[in-house]
This record gives C-alpha cells, sequence and structure tokens, in this order.
C-alpha cells in the first residue's frame, strides 16, 4: 500500500509540474517605448515595402488645391482593424505632369484630404541605372488606435516608381521606419531591449523582430537595433555579465508595442552557439580560393554564341545591386576553387541585372535574386536553383545537371 502511496505522490507531483512549466522560470515585463530616427541610434534594417494598390480616383473627388491629374487613391491597411486603415491620394503636379509627386495622407480617416495638412511633396529623380522615376516621402508619422483609447504613433517612408515614358503607376510602396525600445533589469544584469514591426502593419506579435542586449556590451544601444542583434522572436536572446549568461525567450507583445514579455529559462544554450549557423559563409572561409577565376559576361546572346561554339552549357546569374546574398555569392561561391573549377570546365557565364534586363526577367520568370538557371546553346532551361547556395550546394547542383 505505501509504494502505491508513493507512487501516486509522485505522479500528483510530475502533474503538477508539467502544469506549471513557468513556475521554473523567471518572467519578466518590458515597457517599450515609441521611437523614430532623430540624432541618436536607429536600426540599420528594415522590412521589404509593402505595396499599396492605387485606383484611378474618382472624377467626382475634388483634389486638394495644387494637386493634378492623373490622381490614385489606395489605403494603407496597419493597425487592428478597418477601422485603423489609412486612406491616400497619390497625385501628380503641373510640374511633374506623368508622375505621381504629391500624396495625401488622410491621418483623421474622415475621407477628406484636404483637411490633414499640406501636401507631401517629391521631386522625382531618376535611376541612372534603370532610367526609372523615383517620388520619396520619407519619414510620415501616422496614429493608430488600438482600442481602449489608445492610440499610438507610427511612422512610414513611402515611395513610388515610375518606369521611364510609363504612365503614372499603380503601386504606392511603404515600409516602417519607427520601432519600440526601453530598459531592463534581470538578475542585476542591465539590458537594452527592442521590438521591431517585421511586415509593416502596425501590429507587434510574434513573428516580428526583438533583441535584447547587455548595456555593457560596446555601443549597446545602436548594436541591439542591427541586424547582427536582432532575430524573430522564435529565437532566444542572451544577457551576459562576466562568464554568467542567461537565456532570454519570447512570451509575448501587446499588438500596440507597449508591453514585451519574456521568460529566462533554463537551457542549454550559449549566445554563440546559437548565433553560429547564422553565419552563411562560416564554411566558406576555411575552403581554397581559386587561382583561374570563373569569367563572367554581361550579354545573353554573346554567351549562348559562346556555348554553342564551346560545346558548354551557359550558367544565368540573375541579381541586382540590392542583393545582399548576391554578393555574398560573388564574395565566396564564384571564388570558390572547386567551384570555379568545374565552372570553367563546362559553363559560359553571364551575370544579368534583375533591374535592367527585365524582358529576360520576364522571358525565364524570375522572382526572387540571386537566381541561377543553367540552359542550353539555345536557352533551353536545364536546371534552376533560387536563393543563396553554399559551395557545397552550388556543387550538387552542377552535379545534377544532365
Amino acid at each position: 500500500m505505501r509504494k502505491r502511496r508513493c507512487l501516486l505522490t509522485a505522479a500528483v507531483v510530475g502533474l503538477a509540474a508539467l502544469a506549471h512549466p513557468a513556475a521554473q522560470e523567471q518572467l519578466v515585463r518590458v515597457e517599450l517605448a515609441y521611437h523614430a530616427p532623430g540624432d541618436g541610434p536607429k536600426p540599420n534594417f528594415s522590412p521589404k515595402g509593402t505595396q499599396v494598390p492605387l485606383a484611378d480616383a474618382a472624377p467626382s473627388l475634388v483634389l486638394p488645391a495644387g494637386a493634378a491629374r492623373p490622381a490614385r487613391t489606395g489605403v494603407m491597411k496597419i493597425g487592428p482593424g478597418e477601422s485603423a486603415w489609412v486612406p491616400v491620394l497619390a497625385a501628380s503636379d503641373p510640374a511633374h505632369p506623368k508622375d505621381l509627386s504629391r500624396l495625401y495622407v488622410d491621418r483623421n480617416r474622415n475621407g477628406n484630404f484636404a483637411d490633414d495638412g499640406p501636401a507631401l511633396e517629391a521631386v522625382p529623380a531618376q535611376n541612372e541605372k534603370t532610367k526609372a522615376w523615383w517620388s520619396s516621402f520619407n519619414n510620415v508619422e501616422v496614429g493608430v488606435p488600438y482600442g481602449g483609447g489608445v492610440t499610438e504613433p507610427y511612422l512610414v517612408n513611402f515611395w513610388i516608381v515610375r518606369d521611364d515614358d510609363a504612365p503614372a503607376p499603380d503601386v504606392l510602396r511603404f515600409s516602417v521606419g519607427s520601432w519600440r525600445s526601453g530598459k531592463v533589469t534581470v538578475q542585476g544584469i542591465d539590458g537594452d531591449v527592442a521590438m521591431m514591426d517585421g511586415d509593416n502593419d502596425a501590429l507587434f506579435r510574434s513573428g516580428d523582430m526583438w533583441s535584447v542586449l547587455e548595456a555593457s556590451a560596446p555601443n549597446a544601444e545602436k548594436a541591439v537595433l542591427s541586424i547582427a542583434e536582432a532575430r524573430p522572436t522564435n529565437r532566444f536572446m542572451f544577457l551576459k555579465d562576466g562568464a554568467r549568461e542567461l537565456v532570454l525567450e519570447f512570451r509575448s507583445v501587446t499588438p500596440d508595442g507597449r508591453t514585451l514579455t519574456f521568460a529566462v529559462v533554463d537551457k542549454p544554450m550559449t549566445k554563440a552557439a546559437d548565433r553560429a549557423p547564422d553565419d552563411l559563409v562560416g564554411p566558406e572561409r576555411s575552403r581554397p580560393r581559386a587561382t583561374t577565376p570563373f569569367p563572367w559576361g554581361h550579354a545573353f546572346d554573346a554567351a549562348l554564341t559562346g556555348a554553342a561554339s564551346s560545346g558548354k552549357r551557359v550558367l544565368i546569374d540573375f541579381e541586382t545591386t540590392w542583393c545582399g546574398p548576391c554578393h555574398s555569392m560573388d564574395e565566396w561561391i564564384w571564388t570558390d576553387a572547386e567551384v570555379a573549377g568545374r565552372l570553367n570546365a563546362g559553363y559560359v557565364g553571364v551575370k544579368l541585372d534583375g533591374d535592367i534586363e527585365k524582358a529576360l526577367v520576364k522571358r525565364f520568370n524570375v522572382t526572387g535574386y540571386p537566381t541561377m538557371i543553367v540552359v542550353d546553346a539555345t536557352g533551353r532551361e536545364v536546371k534552376r536553383v533560387v536563393g543563396y547556395q553554399s559551395s557545397k550546394e552550388m556543387l550538387a547542383v552542377l552535379a545534377s545537371v544532365r
């Protein structure tokens, strides 16, 4: 009977531990405040731009003074619901009849574009490489209502791009420029905490980016806002004080970004070990560099001609100047001795800038960068791979080509 009673007691204790796993961890709540670019540090990264579809403004719409048609309207879908969405009006002006160079943001959401202050004005600038015309409207602050009387500021940067000799575009893009941050002390360790909206929707939640860094770290207030420290909320954060290192796990954040909660957890993990897989080029550093570089051309038809005369295939590398992984592959993968050797033996290389070679981007249905495509001398696609590839991955791709 005593044995059965002991077993029953152990089972109850075990069930209690399962029912209250948080009893073994310390929960920490941090109050976060709104911040926007100024004289101090700011994030060195931002989400990819969100598109706002634009439609021709109704003929009955009376344009604000100074605005001219073409004029188009759209809606920024931000905040917790439709009542928080923000209508926008993009219009031309007499000095820029082809471009949507005036932007009106209906901050009070009353459908009137003339009572929210003066228009945001841009002087369209032409990109020398792509020849597209850019109209930018930066540091635009709107208030986002979250319910319960809570309204928080939210800062965005807008831009509109018109291809040269094309009509006014039907898309406006924006990206968040503000963030939330605060201070915390955990078990005697002072730290900086930041939360960044990762998808331009003005809602803070799991899936966005967070960062925690000990205040004693070099340039901590700047570093905590950097892409080197920030991670999605499913990743650990760490606070270090000498040999002691606390492991922090995200628990929740309020939609308005005012309060973030994390737990100090007992996990067999260090920051160095957790971050090591993030270094994509780590495995490349010890690999030998090519003594005979693989030559890249920049003319597709010439590459096909070269392939036909040499009996080789063509490797197309679709890239852009703004693509970080493309630059990493230039530095580490195409210069790898084994990769370059394989390419020199069987391929003609051609690099194509996706922002310029738009006809070929369309022909090969390229939707992301880098995109590497192997074609034969007739231009027929044989193999395709999208995104950063390590040396070993690229060698496997080349080995699979038949």
